[in-house]
């Protein structure tokens, strides 16, 4: 497939994406291996209404055996089951433009 081709299927599939999530409001999709994918644009308010909030909120999870990972527009959170040999490291680098960067890995 040339490039083109590629291009516009992936902005085909992208715009039925944002479709759905605007309809919807999230979707659940299984990868290969077991891995869970939830994708969404939707948050409570403060009267405890679930709203959909396409412009200016999104919010993806990915979760495999008891290990979460959330990301949404505000945070970022990991959440696992730790066992007796569940090791966690923590990492700082510094980035070519000078940023420092922190890493989090759970083994």
């Amino acid at each position: 497939m040339n490039k083109e081709v590629i291009m516009s299927k992936l902005n085909n599939i992208q715009s039925l994406l944002i479709k759905y999530l605007m309809e919807k409001g999230q979707i659940n999709l299984l990868l290969p291996d077991g891995v869970e994918l939830e994708i969404g644009v939707m948050k409570e308010s403060k009267r405890g209404k679930w709203t959909n909030c396409i412009d200016d909120y999104c919010y993806v999870e990915v979760s495999k055996e008891g290990k979460n990972f959330l990301m949404d527009s505000y945070n970022m959170g990991l959440q696992f089951v730790k066992n007796s040999d569940t090791m966690v490291f923590q990492d700082e680098s510094i980035r070519d433009d000078g940023k420092l960067i922190q890493r989090i890995d759970v083994i």
